[in-house]
């Protein structure tokens, strides 16, 4: 278990010294806060791999109010402090960025008559996608793009290598041809770009740090093309959520969720046996 030996490696300094290893003893998780719950196959994966018995009281995914259990641990000292830290850790973590996209979610929901998903970027902290992912998807979003593989999506930093738009057209139409089973998606950084795109076929356009008007004016391109779907990113925040939602796009792609402030687990322990 990577996580357990990350932080324990070879020795538990201060329970080595105090002599308490052996000792037997009961460790309570418990959620200080409100939050959505997450990180807690991780934790239960932790939990197989120790010399230890738990019983669970919450979930992946579940809407935790505060000072609700999460877990009981009994085991011996060694066992408990070597679990503490990285168990507590995993679930802060994951559970604000959880979290936090659930309210972006509950946001988007409570200000729109339509669905309006919250998806999240690729900007995760490296080597974190997994962790950071799976936090998105407990809260209610879903991952815009798990890399360049699973999706197409032209920036202009593509346009960067074909200078004209002659040159562009043609390489947009040959993209769509060669990558029949996937939408196509492209960044418009103003309505004369939107509706240029539209024209040649987008499936997607993604309006790029747009204000409330310039995305009412793209969602508007629905009109005269239906099967457009319009996305907002850039700046798209839990501040902003709602006000961004009302203009009628079809999903949001944010980074937000991935700087969520950790939520507050309590961890408690007991000794058990002792007069």
């Amino acid at each position: 278990m990577p996580y357990l030996i990350d932080d324990t490696r070879f020795l538990d300094r201060t329970t080595h010294g105090l002599g308490i290893g052996a000792k037997r003893g009961r460790m309570h998780f418990r959620a200080r806060g409100a939050m959505t719950l997450c990180g807690m196959a991780h934790v239960e994966a932790m939990l197989r791999a120790s010399d230890v018995t738990y019983a669970l009281y919450a979930h992946d995914g579940d809407t935790l109010a505060p000072d609700a259990p999460i877990a009981l641990i009994e085991g011996s000292a060694q066992a408990l402090h070597a679990l503490w830290k990285s168990a507590q850790n995993m679930l802060e973590y994951q559970s604000g960025i959880a979290t936090y996209t659930r309210a972006m979610v509950d946001t988007a929901r409570a200000h729109t008559p339509h669905h309006c998903a919250i998806a999240t970027t690729r900007k995760h902290y490296p080597a974190a996608k997994e962790l950071m992912l799976e936090a998105v998807v407990c809260g209610g979003g879903l991952p815009h793009r798990l890399g360049l593989f699973d999706s197409v999506l032209v920036f202009e930093q593509h346009w960067a290598f074909l200078p004209t738009l002659e040159a562009q057209k043609e390489a947009f139409l040959r993209l769509k041809t060669t990558h029949l089973e996937h939408k196509i998606a492209i960044e418009a950084a103003s309505y004369d770009e939107a509706l240029r795109y539209a024209q040649w076929g987008a499936d997607i356009l993604q309006c790029e740090k747009s204000s409330p008007e310039m995305l009412r004016t793209c969602v508007a391109l629905k009109a005269q093309f239906p099967h457009l779907l319009l996305s907002a990113t850039g700046g798209v925040t839990l501040q902003n959520i709602a006000t961004i939602a009302q203009t009628g796009v079809d999903f949001v792609v944010t980074s937000a969720p991935y700087h969520a402030n950790p939520v507050d687990i309590a961890v408690t322990m007991e000794a058990l046996g002792m007069l």
